[in-house]
């Protein structure tokens, strides 16, 4: 289905699934309740809205407002204004300024490129995992289970973890964990090969020490001879 410009409203309801929605109107929506339907609203669309029942789902939205409910998971596009979404979303090839992701639901999953400079996630339902590789990145987790990796190239990356129980991974230049709910675990890179650098200097000690017994044991053994 194709709406233009000039069409104020434009609404698809798709039952068989592979359904394709590509809206320039004012207001636009798609719900699919066979799945494998992709929906696309371009720069203009005051409002576009995507309801997906089942799996495989894609969304390209450029609207100022985008809505999604996805309960059977649902792929996200170059999402520059942001997107709310109800569970389930997944967010893997944005490249806009700025990545925006609000997961009133649970099981959300956002991945940012290295080119983008902010990439925000915001899960209220609880067991959502962010990968940020963008300049600053930010996840909050209000019921906590969530897990936020970011690699060293990060400047700037905060775990907000309301609900306690998130794990942090993070060897950006700036890491700030807050977890007012507890049972938060923190780990980086440079930690374990601190760990590994610490078990290899114990080893390196422990074999030295050994050779010292021995050649104090074989000077003793010369040294009586001699008398």
């Amino acid at each position: 289905m194709t709406c233009p410009h000039s069409v104020n409203n434009c609404d698809q309801i798709c039952t068989g699934g592979g359904c394709n929605s590509s809206c320039e109107a004012e207001k636009c929506s798609l719900v699919c309740t066979g799945g494998g339907c992709n929906m696309t609203c371009p720069p203009g669309v005051k409002e576009c809205d995507l309801i997906c029942t089942s799996d495989g789902c894609g969304f390209n939205c450029y609207a100022d407002n985008c809505k999604q409910v996805c309960s059977g998971g649902c792929e996200n596009i170059n999402l520059p204004n942001g997107i709310t979404c109800t569970g389930g979303c997944i967010v893997s090839d944005c490249h806009a300024g700025k990545c925006t992701l609000g997961c009133t639901g649970e099981r959300c999953d956002m991945t940012c490129p290295q080119s983008i400079k902010y990439c925000d996630q915001i899960c209220t339902g609880g067991d959502c995992h962010s990968t940020c590789d963008s300049e600053k990145c930010t996840l909050e987790c209000t019921r906590g289970r969530c897990t936020m990796i970011c690699p060293s190239d990060v400047k700037q990356c905060h775990l907000i973890c309301t609900g306690g129980g998130c794990h942090f991974k993070c060897d950006a230049k700036d890491c700030k964990l807050d977890c007012p709910g507890g049972g938060c675990t923190r780990s980086s890179s440079s930690a374990i090969k601190m760990g590994v650098s610490a078990v290899f200097c114990f080893v390196l000690a422990f074999v030295l020490i050994f050779f010292c017994v021995i050649l104090e044991n074989q000077f003793l053994v010369v040294h009586s001879f001699a008398l």
